[in-house]
């Protein structure tokens, strides 16, 4: 088995790249975390939707959508459209699902 020495400042600077990259794959690992921080405009905000820009100034106005406002443009946090799909889910379940079509 071979030893070998390098100065203290190297190997801390080689911690910190290797504490780096493992950083890094963690996020890569969890693509969700990471899209929860991202900005989406209204023309992304639609089509997730599948809103008119009608529908989607209703749902402002009217607060049931939270947005920030940047140089005359409205953005929207995906984690925010997501909860609000969650929330104004238009699919309902079947109240007699166990009967399967059969009366």
């Amino acid at each position: 088995m071979e030893i070998v020495t390098i100065e203290n400042k190297a190997f801390k600077s080689l911690c910190d790249k290797i504490d780096q990259m493992h950083e890094e794959l963690l996020r890569l690992q969890n693509p969700v975390k990471q899209l929860s921080n991202e900005w989406i405009d209204t023309y992304d905000v639609m089509k997730i939707l599948q809103v008119s820009r009608r529908t989607l100034t209703k749902y402002l106005s009217e607060g049931k959508l939270r947005y920030s406002k940047h140089q005359r443009k409205n953005y929207f946090r995906l984690k925010d459209v997501e909860e609000f799909l969650a929330q104004h889910n238009q699919f309902s379940i079947p109240k007699n699902i166990n009967n399967h079509g059969s009366e």
